[in-house]
């Protein structure tokens, strides 16, 4: 039977204060509950509306809720009639000798943070380190962004300048998307590595490009006035040609 206090609690996670507290962040929708459900992440708690089981028999192992209180859970103007409760993780390592890794310097949009993990993935990328001044994973919105891909991929916050130092020491070459750097669409040698992004208003920050080793810069065409590209889709265009076969 789910109580008030549980409704409340559920609430309460729409704030990262009390994701960080109890360990437990939500997933909504019926595509997403579909991944989470068939990942290694464990739910704690699954609800779902009567309308919503009428209509998708594969969740019955939902607890039925009425709509007044789905709307409570729900951090959505139009609650998806079915609502997860995860716990979060416990904080992972890198896979074993990645090919390449997705650093993110500072990304502060939550729907570029859910794309950047979903594009990683499209790659073949499986390893994300976020400096830790990101957006939380866990946020409502990142998760909804990834479409299911934050339950396949490996995100770490850590310090980022002491990750990359470790990163050179082991000879990965630190690929950074610089205005001022060489051609992406010339580079002939593709070393393994990590590929850094810098947020949305301010770029890779003054210190951390002192550790990249490669910068890297997408051409404009015939010196178009746009400033920058955003995050995301600077992201989908350096990995796309880095992991291109030669």
């Amino acid at each position: 039977m789910l109580t008030k206090n549980t409704i409340k609690q559920i609430a309460s996670l729409r704030q990262q204060k009390f994701r960080k507290e109890l360990g437990l962040f939500v997933v909504e929708g019926r595509k997403m509950t579909a991944e989470l459900l068939s990942s290694d992440f464990e739910t704690v708690g699954l609800y779902a509306t009567d309308a919503f089981l009428t209509n998708n028999p594969d969740f019955q192992d939902a607890e039925t809720v009425s709509e007044v209180q789905m709307a409570q859970m729900s951090g959505q103007d139009t609650p998806p009639g079915i609502l997860a409760v995860v716990k979060i993780p416990e904080k992972r390592s890198l896979s074993s000798n990645p090919r390449f890794i997705l650093a993110l310097d500072g990304i502060a949009n939550p729907g570029n943070m859910g794309t950047l993990i979903r594009t990683a993935e499209w790659f073949g990328i499986h390893d994300i380190v976020c400096s830790t001044d990101c957006v939380e994973v866990w946020n409502p919105k990142v998760v909804q962004a990834t479409m299911g891909s934050l339950f396949r991929i490996n995100v770490i916050e850590t310090d980022l300048v002491g990750f990359l130092i470790q990163q050179q020491a082991q000879g990965k070459a630190v690929y950074g998307a610089l205005l001022e750097g060489e051609n992406l669409f010339g580079i002939k040698q593709k070393p393994d590595g990590i590929i850094v992004i810098g947020s949305e208003s301010h770029g890779i920050r003054s210190e951390v490009i002192p550790h990249i080793t490669r910068a890297v810069t997408i051409p404009r065409i015939n010196n178009s006035a746009t400033e920058s590209l955003n995050a995301s889709v600077a992201a989908g265009i350096i990995i796309a040609e880095l992991t291109r076969p030669v």
